[in-house]
């Protein structure tokens, strides 16, 4: 009742699985143990709530849909329904309904000295919207890492550190979504680091010291990382050029 939450099943980012309840799984103990975990770490009960309000905030922002406005290629919450989940993220995020309505069916660019304001259609509405949940939800999960780190970590001015790193392992379904392909990217950027510190510069460093050595031969991905990354022509770029373009129209 506070957060204004119902069942799982009517909140967009949550059913698009369809798969609300797992067997075995008894989300009132795993919420008990949640923030048991979350008093064990120092989180305090105001920054708890914080949290939980926040991601309540993002779920009510999903379910606000768009419908064309009275202007050109403008959009406006589409029900009440849609106005009351928009009211409820204002609430939650603690800000201004209007000022969190206009920020997604607007778009502001910045010129010299002036700002320019555009409306976006509800597609582009949507987009926005979806756009914001997701940064929202990246800080909040930083600053929740930060936090754990900060409570857990070693002694800030100790110079030894042991690292583990799980790279996540490269992977191709029959369909591939634009996440799978950001997974590998980040798979290519982990090689080629890997490429540059174990063999490019140790193998520089042998020659400029005139070491006796073997050159090991290794499968170079900058080419790859170019194709992706590179502008103007990258791939990233060219998705950035189109959805810009869309959004003008």
């Amino acid at each position: 009742e506070r957060y204004k939450l119902g069942d799982a099943s009517l909140f967009h980012y949550l059913n698009q699985s369809n798969c609300i309840k797992l067997d075995g799984m008894d989300d009132s103990s795993e919420y008990i143990a949640t923030r048991r975990a979350m008093d064990i770490v120092g989180i305090s009960s105001d920054e708890q709530d914080a949290i939980f309000r926040v991601v309540a905030a993002i779920l009510h922002l999903g379910n606000v849909e768009f419908s064309e406005g009275s202007e050109a290629d403008s959009s406006v919450p589409k029900d009440d329904k849609s106005q009351f989940h928009l009211r409820t993220a204002a609430e939650l995020f603690m800000c201004d309904e209007k000022s969190l309505e206009e920020s997604l069916c607007k778009r502001v660019m910045v010129t010299r000295g002036e700002s320019i304001v555009r409306n976006l259609d509800s597609r582009a509405a949507a987009l926005s919207r979806d756009a914001l949940a997701r940064i929202v939800y990246s800080r909040l999960f930083d600053w929740l890492v930060n936090k754990i780190n900060t409570t857990i970590g070693q002694d800030p001015t100790s110079k030894l550190l042991i690292g583990v790193l799980d790279i996540y392992g490269f992977e191709s379904f029959k369909t591939n979504s634009f996440e799978q392909f950001c997974i590998n990217l980040t798979n290519e950027k982990l090689q080629q680091h890997f490429n540059q510190h174990v063999f490019k510069m140790e193998q520089e460093e042998y020659t400029k010291e005139e070491i006796d050595w073997s050159y090991i031969q290794f499968v170079d991905n900058q080419d790859i990382l170019d194709l992706i990354e590179k502008k103007p022509g990258g791939i990233i770029a060219l998705l950035d050029e189109t959805w810009y373009v869309q959004v003008m129209v």
